[in-house]
This record gives structure tokens, sequence and C-alpha cells, in this order.
């Protein structure tokens, strides 16, 4: 009885733990602070122009809807670089290569540089504005892309009209069993599944390969041939071989993955400016800038044709630092734009560190051969040597790196070169081999083995990593990185995060659900949410899981039994924040 009570005490003492903090971690992460009011009235309209006007114009109209601002801290002009990112590789935004969308939708440094199936462009940064300014969808059409989904309407016939002469027709139980477990709208779940496959559906749902991904999860890649290679991977590791399996399976993980990690909103999916999932511009549903409006106005149909458009609906409309006095404008459909970036392409053999500071000695990432990053700015002085440009990655890590040889090398190698209007870049010397090797002129720099090849090898046990063949998993530590994967196979493989995009370098954090050589799926003792850390959040959502308020399936279920339990308890959750003040060691 006695040990009882002090297990009680020491789960009272957990939850008043996570009451306090959790709110802070929800908020104050990346050195932004983001709140939520349902308080329209105030609302400063020097700073966020039109937006309560507009809003105040819809709320006269249909009484029953509700609204909640998104005080997103974040600086306009920062937004749309942040989205503006990933060219000649996996842009954030594309738009498909149709009459509709040329000109100045089109990204003036990729041009007509194919992207995913061949059919898409990468997106401009007018196209971006456009999309993204929220004062542009408050409207009776575009609405609905700031819907709140959380709720559960499931009405199966609403859900049948929408379904009826689609590849979904006959699965609309399972999609309101499945809408319902999870708190997800139904009728967004719909919208969802018809803007991915289309109302035939696609390869990805015909069962010709035996299994289904109706979600299109894990299936990127720049030819159609690899994206359906790997949506089918993903889709025999889950075990999907019905379409129904994959529907249900697919709901789960775009509700635990996405909507319950503050993702809320079609807009939010498409564009994260939240700090959840990784922080902003990251961890994004899609590339197609279109999504969220499109899904959105599916939704406002399907709800008109059920006569529930009048009904009480809640919309969450975020806003910006510093957003134009004047409404951001369509882009033209025709004609040209120009170059308004420094952009470069990356002339090495190998990779180039990045740098904290101009010939700084603390490395935050690196860049890649032929790899296109944007300079942020062009130094004027040599230091050590060389000049330090100031560059930014598609996945917005900033930092310094050498322009080019250090003066005592020879002969001389240009490594940041322009690209031209043309999308051409000049074509300098491709001599020497060796970047950046100040202290120890004519060898090779640190080149390590990138996250993203695979090399087949057989991997091996390691203090940090080890391997249950039977289920084709990897558990990891919770301090566990990429390199720790890479020592275990021998120095090359390749790994993808859970919504199918590569890592950055050896030095990323692994994280549940990771993918490693399309077989094994990474579970990261602790991390429960995917995320890369086993933090006091983890605790959080096992005790939510404890008392059936949070859902735990697969890899994030196995994250959360720790020491080999056989589920995740309010005993894992003390361990875990044992472990956050580093007064407990989690192993493996």
């Amino acid at each position: 009885m006695e040990n009882k009570k002090k297990v009680i005490s020491i789960i009272s003492v957990i939850l008043l733990i996570i009451a306090i903090i959790l709110p802070l971690f929800n908020y104050r992460i990346y050195g932004i602070t983001q709140t939520i009011s349902s308080n329209i009235n105030s609302l400063d309209e020097s700073i966020y122009p039109g937006v309560k006007s507009m809003i105040t114009n819809l709320q006269s109209k249909h009484p029953n809807w509700t609204f909640k601002i998104l005080y997103t801290d974040l600086e306009w002009s920062d937004v749309i670089a942040g989205e503006y990112q990933g060219h000649g590789t996996s842009p954030k935004n594309l738009v498909q290569n149709i009459s509709n969308y040329k000109g100045e939708w089109i990204c003036p440094i990729c041009k007509e540089t194919p992207y995913d199936n061949g059919s898409w462009r990468c997106a401009s940064e007018a196209a971006i504005a456009y999309m993204m300014d929220p004062r542009n969808s408050l409207n009776d059409t575009d609405i609905f892309q700031f819907e709140e989904l959380t709720s559960s309407n499931c009405n199966i016939d609403n859900i049948k009209s929408m379904t009826k002469g689609t590849y979904l027709e006959g699965h609309e139980q399972g999609i309101v069993d499945a809408s319902i477990q999870n708190g997800v709208n139904g009728i967004y779940v719909v919208a969802r599944l018809i803007q991915e496959q289309g109302s035939d559906g696609s390869e990805l749902v015909s069962g010709e390969q035996g299994y289904y991904n109706a979600f299109n999860i894990g299936a990127s890649g720049n030819t159609k041939q690899e994206i359906i290679n790997n949506g089918i991977a993903y889709a025999k590791r889950q075990g999907w071989d019905t379409l129904e399996k994959s529907i249900i399976g697919g709901i789960g993980f775009v509700a635990n993955n996405y909507i319950k990690k503050g993702q809320n909103t079609l807009y939010l999916q498409k564009f994260n400016v939240t700090t959840n999932s990784g922080g902003p511009y990251t961890h994004q549903y899609q590339q197609n800038i279109l999504a969220a409006q499109s899904e959105g106005t599916k939704l406002r149909d399907t709800y008109i044709k059920a006569n529930a458009y009048e009904s009480a609906h809640t919309f969450v409309i975020p806003v910006y630092k510093n957003m134009p006095s004047e409404i951001s404008k369509r882009p033209n459909g025709d004609g040209n734009t120009t170059v308004n970036s420094d952009v470069v392409k990356v002339n090495v053999n190998s990779s180039l560190r990045i740098r904290n500071e101009p010939n700084g000695t603390e490395t935050v990432g690196w860049v890649y051969s032929n790899e296109i990053v944007t300079r942020i700015e062009k130094a004027t002085e040599k230091i050590a040597g060389t000049y330090w440009d100031k560059i930014r990655k598609s996945n917005g890590i900033t930092g310094y790196v050498a322009r080019e040889t250090y003066d005592y090398e020879n002969p001389y190698k240009l490594y940041l070169v322009p690209i031209n209007e043309g999308g051409e870049t000049d074509d300098p010397s491709t001599t020497p081999d060796n970047p950046e090797t100040p202290n120890n002129p004519g060898t090779t720099p640190d080149n390590p083995s990138t996250p993203g090849e695979g090399t087949g090898q057989t991997p091996t046990n390691t203090d940090k990593v080890k391997f249950e063949e039977n289920t084709k998993t990897i558990i990891v530590k919770p301090g566990a990185i990429a390199q720790d994967i890479l020592d275990a196979f021998g120095g090359s493989v390749k790994i993808v995060k859970a919504d199918g995009n590569f890592l950055e370098n050896e030095q990323s954090v692994m994280g549940t659900g990771y993918i490693v050589e399309d077989i094994y799926t990474v579970v990261k003792a602790g991390d429960v949410n995917g995320d890369g850390t086993t933090n006091s959040l983890d605790a959080a959502i096992i005790l939510k899981y404890t008392v059936k308020q949070y859902t735990l399936e697969n890899c994030y279920y196995q994250a959360g039994c720790l020491d080999n339990t056989k589920a995740p308890t309010a005993l894992d959750a003390a361990k875990i924040l044992k472990y956050t003040v580093g007064q407990y060691e989690i192993n493996i």
C-alpha cells in the first residue's frame, strides 16, 4: 500500500510539472512567442492592415462562424523567404505546368526545370506571397482553408455525397470510424484523399503491386516511377495491403503528425508557420502551392450540398509582423520575371563546411556538390585568405562558407558560382579537388558520408543503435544522430524522415518514424511525437495516452515503452522527465 501511495505521489508531481512547462514548450522555442486569441476586437488594423474589417464582414454575414487569430510572431519578409527555398533540389512550393500558371507564377531561378513527376514548376516569390497572404482568402469562397479540423464532422450521408462516383465509394464507413476515433473532420479527410489521388485514383491506390497508399505518405521523388516506388515501399512497411487499411492508417498518420501537433488547418499543413513539428517552414504536407485553397473549396462545396454551410465553423487566421499595407497581388499568368535573389551553385567535388561566423571554428552544417543556395551577404574583404559569404540553405540553415580557394591554394577555384538569368552557371575552373584546407594545404578536407544514398551494407549493433531484424526496427538512444546510423552501417546509408524528405547532414538528429534503407523504421527511445527530441512534451503525451486522451500507435507506441515495458506508462513519463534533468539514463 505504501508503495502505491508513492507511485501516486510521483504521478501527481509529474502532472503538475507538465501542466506548468507544457505551454512554454508550445510557444517559446526558436525565439518566437506565438499566441492564439478569440478576441477579434483587439486586432490592430495599423499592424495587420485589413484583417479585422474582413473578418468582421464575414461574421456579419455568417453569425454562426467563429474566428481565432494566430499571432505567429514572424516577420512577413522572413516567411516568404523561408518558403522560397529548395531551388534545384526540392522547392517547398510548386505550381502545375498549365496555361493559367505561367509567367509570374514561375520561379525565375529554376524557370522551366521540371519537378515531382515532371508536370510541376518551382513557384515564384510573388506566387508564395499571394497564396500566403491571408487577406486574399478572407472571403466566402476561400475561407475554409482556415477551418479548424479537430471537430468530428462525420455525417455519413455527407461523406457519401462526396465519395459517389470516386475510387472511395464503398469505403465511407471506414472513413467515418477512423475520423471519429482520431478526432478529425471526416469531410476534410475525403477532400484530402481526392486531392491526393484524383476522383478515379492513381497507381498508388490501384492495388496493382499488392499495397495501397491513399495519402501519398512517403511518395516523394523527381520522376513518376520514383514517386510510386517510394509510396508503395512505405505502404508495404505499414502492411497496407487493402485500400481500407491505407485509409485508416493514413488518417491516423495525418491526425498524429499534423493536426494534433498544431497544424490543424489546411493552410497550416501547407504553410507551417507554427513552432510545432520542427519549426516554421518545415514538416509541410505537400508542395502544391494551391493545395490548401483547393481542398478548402471542396470542404465549402460539401457543406453547401449538405446545408451545413451556415452551421457553426471555427476558423484560425494567421497574421504576421510588418504585413504589407496592400494585399499581395495575384501574379500575371504570362510575361517574364527577373531574378531578384543572389542564388549560387556549389562548385566542389564533395562538400563545404558552413561556419558560425567568417572563418569560424564551429560547423553549423554542410553544403554539397551542385547544391543551390541563396547568398544573403557577399563579403567585401578577405579574412584568413578568402572571402566568407553568408548563405542560406533550402532547409533554412544559415552560416558562412568560403567563396573561393585560399590565397595560398593553386590553382584557383570559385566555390559559389552565380546562377545567371537563364538558370545556368558560369563555367569556372573545376580544380582543385581539395576545398577548405587552410591548416594543411594539399590535403583532403573532412568529407562525411551523406545520409541519402544507400549501400546495402549489413548493419551492426552499437552502444547507441540496436537492430531488431524480425520487426525491421532500429532502436536508438535519445541523443542519436545520423552519424550513429552511418557508423552502424559502415559509413553510408539512405535515411529519410517520416515525411519522405532526406536529412541535411550527418549531424541531423534522428527521430521516431524515420526510415533507413527503405527497410528499417527508427524508434528513438522516449521520442513519442517523432520530433527527434526526448523531452517533457513526450512525457506529457505518454500521460495523456495513459488516460486515453491521446493515441500512440506503431513506432511511436514502441518509443514510449522504455526498458522493454509492454506499454507506455506514467513511470515511463517519469523516466523521461528525470532524463531531461540529467537524473536518469535511458538505455536500449
